[in-house]
């Protein structure tokens, strides 16, 4: 006699291959001439946190939310990118999602004696975990395209 778990085994296993793979909440960091170094929830959570509104059109319309995670200035600062603010200046950094959607922010425009931009590393929205991945967060755009969603790679240059 063949019991009930056995068949609805297969059709189980089958419905939870199917399911899309929850985005990463880790990201890589890389710098030339240095080893890749994974961000993740233990290396953000040693940085001092932020918290920011934002509002921005989409393709889905006006989306708000409020947003806990890290300034971009602070990790690179942590990394010890951006100890010479002013050589820093000359490099960008290129945030790429999982879907190849590519970004690219200059140090000037978020080191605080520069453009000052508050750009956000974030990993919460509305006090909850964000599904899709670590999202970069830029309050004062007006479109969303640079709150770019399942970060994968931050690649200094």
């Amino acid at each position: 006699m063949q019991s009930w778990s056995y068949r609805i085994a297969p059709v189980f296993l089958a419905a939870l291959l199917a399911m899309p793979a929850a985005a990463a909440e880790t990201a890589q960091l890389t710098v030339p001439g240095h080893e890749a170094e994974v961000i993740d929830m233990a290396a953000l959570s040693q940085l001092p946190v932020t918290e920011v509104a934002s509002a921005f059109r989409s393709s889905k319309g006006i989306e708000t939310g409020v947003y806990k995670g890290v300034l971009l200035w602070d990790l690179l600062s942590a990394k010890g990118l951006v100890d010479d603010p002013k050589a820093a200046m000359r490099h960008t950094i290129l945030v790429s999602a999982g879907d190849g959607h590519q970004i690219a922010f200059s140090v000037g425009e978020i080191a605080p004696e520069f453009g000052a931009r508050p750009i956000l590393l974030a990993y919460e929205m509305n006090g909850k975990p964000i599904p899709d991945g670590l999202r970069m967060v830029v309050p004062g755009d007006m479109r969303g395209a640079r709150h770019i969603k399942d970060i994968v790679t931050l690649d200094y240059r």
